[in-house]
């Protein structure tokens, strides 16, 4: 057995208030036997060897110009 994991980036952020701080919106998928180039694209069928769809916020620093 093989665990494939991959993230993408879907959506970016900034903060009120903050120069030196941003959001990133990250969507993880971890499958099991399936490599990210098998993965069906979006909207296609759900895939049984999913193991992980992660969907999650985290903060970044910003290049403060």
């Amino acid at each position: 057995d093989t665990v494939y994991c991959w993230s993408h980036i879907v959506d970016r952020s900034p903060l009120e208030g903050r120069a030196d701080l941003g959001a990133l919106r990250i969507r993880t998928i971890a499958t099991k036997d399936l490599p990210c180039t098998d993965f069906p694209e979006p909207g296609g069928e759900a895939e049984a060897s999913v193991l992980l769809d992660f969907d999650y916020w985290a903060l970044m620093p910003r290049k403060v110009s």
